[in-house]
């Protein structure tokens, strides 16, 4: 299984007795080829619903290329360049270019995160900045939703918007890629709670409320009629955007396809495919399920979906191997023993009640809120593949049927 995504993405191997039935759960897209150069700027110059980036260049005076965080799976540094060729074409001066962070409500990142992401070449030869969501925000008026819009002002500052991310499963708007890079992106926490908590439901006030119908398990399963994207792209249009460029990713973080142009009609277009390309294969009622959080290692929650199709009582292992832990989130994050903390902060998700142990396996073990899932009577950390083995022996007699998820964090079950 892939591991240490942005720190050398190693390989775990996995080793289970002969007589285990043991089955990987891929995903259908998975194994097509990684994009081509040439292949990049045709979609560059040949975008749905727009102009060609190099004709879009004509006339601007000042560019702002919109990126998306470490806790994505995008290699932007194979994108970024091709998509500044293309704004020199237009007479864009590199002197009038930056980079901006979509690090939403995320935190900040530093420079060793950015070259990784860009490439050591833009992060020298280009400012780079992470997005404030508490300062240096513009209002820009409410949506029809009633969603008050503060947009870094950096952004609103270029006649140029450029957006570079991808479309993976979310488990809140249903699929990531469009408009999200800009809500939650390089929005203000008063707007990011607005769309996430106001609008779609999501924060421990689920006790006491339902959350909206088009949110719940929206988790790659819809996307258009999601009440939290409609609202962020119509954001997306107060902000004026003119570009994203979206791809999908294989379970190596390999871009295997892209879709650029209009913020809506580039993604709705890349959805399409995404459908089908993130569907994982399925095995019913497993006793054990690994299941491995890699190209969102930092959110490694996300990878507590198949606990759905395991059996009740059954062990769940949860693979999270990053030397960064998991993300500070200002919005859904903990932020202290005692005191919550974030507004919207989420407890864990109630799928985990039907399993009867969990299994933290990872070499980086943290005392740390988003990693207790569960109670610590149901739950184990282990630093190695072999210690966890041995624990699943010691559980399980005869042939326990085992599932297997490369990567938890991207794959959809439905």
């Amino acid at each position: 299984m892939p591991q240490m995504p942005w720190f050398g993405d190693s390989i775990l191997e996995l080793e289970f007795p002969d007589e285990w039935d043991v089955q990987v759960c891929s995903m259908m897209g998975d194994g097509k080829p990684p994009l081509s150069r040439e292949r990049v700027l045709s979609k560059l110059r040949n975008p749905i619903g727009t102009k060609p980036l190099s004709r879009l260049a004509e006339g601007r005076k000042e560019a702002v290329i919109i990126f998306d965080d470490m806790t994505r799976p995008t290699k932007v540094y194979e994108i970024a360049p091709l998509v500044l060729e293309e704004l020199r074409r237009g007479g864009i001066k590199e002197e009038h270019v930056r980079f901006i962070c979509a690090n939403g409500a995320h935190g900040t990142f530093n420079r060793e995160d950015f070259a990784k992401k860009l490439g050591e070449e833009i992060v020298e030869g280009y400012p780079v900045f992470n997005h404030n969501p508490y300062s240096n925000l513009d209002y820009l008026g409410h949506t029809k939703h009633g969603t008050p819009v503060e947009v870094n002002a950096e952004v609103m500052a270029c006649d140029l918007k450029l957006c570079i991310g991808c479309i993976v499963p979310h488990p809140q708007f249903g699929f990531g890629g469009g408009a999200k890079i800009i809500l939650p992106g390089v929005s203000s926490v008063r707007t990011i709670s607005f769309n996430h908590g106001d609008l779609g439901g999501w924060s421990a006030a689920l006790d006491y409320r339902d959350m909206h119908p088009s949110c719940q398990l929206a988790y790659g399963r819809v996307n258009e009629e999601n009440i939290m994207r409609r609202d962020a792209e119509e954001a997306a249009r107060m902000v004026e955007v003119d570009m994203v460029v979206n791809v999908l990713v294989d379970l190596k973080r390999n871009s295997t396809d892209i879709f650029a142009g209009g913020v809506i009609e580039a993604q709705r277009e890349g959805v399409k495919e995404a459908m089908t390309h993130y569907r994982a294969q399925l095995v019913q009622s497993p006793d054990i399920v690994i299941s491995n959080a890699y190209s969102k290692a930092s959110e490694a929650t996300i990878a507590a979906w198949p606990a759905a199709v395991m059996k009740e009582g059954g062990t769940l292992v949860i693979v999270c191997n990053t030397p960064t832990g998991q993300i500070s989130h200002y919005v859904h994050g903990r932020w202290g023993v005692r005191r919550v903390g974030g507004n919207l902060w989420l407890p864990p998700t109630r799928i985990l009640d039907r399993v009867g142990k969990i299994i933290i396996l990872s070499k980086y073990p943290e005392k740390q809120y988003w990693l207790e899932m569960a109670p610590p009577e149901k739950t184990i950390k282990l630093r190695t593949w072999e210690e966890t083995l041995e624990e699943l022996k010691n559980a399980y007699e005869g042939n326990p049927k085992v599932a297997v998820f490369p990567d938890a964090t991207i794959q959809k079950p439905f």
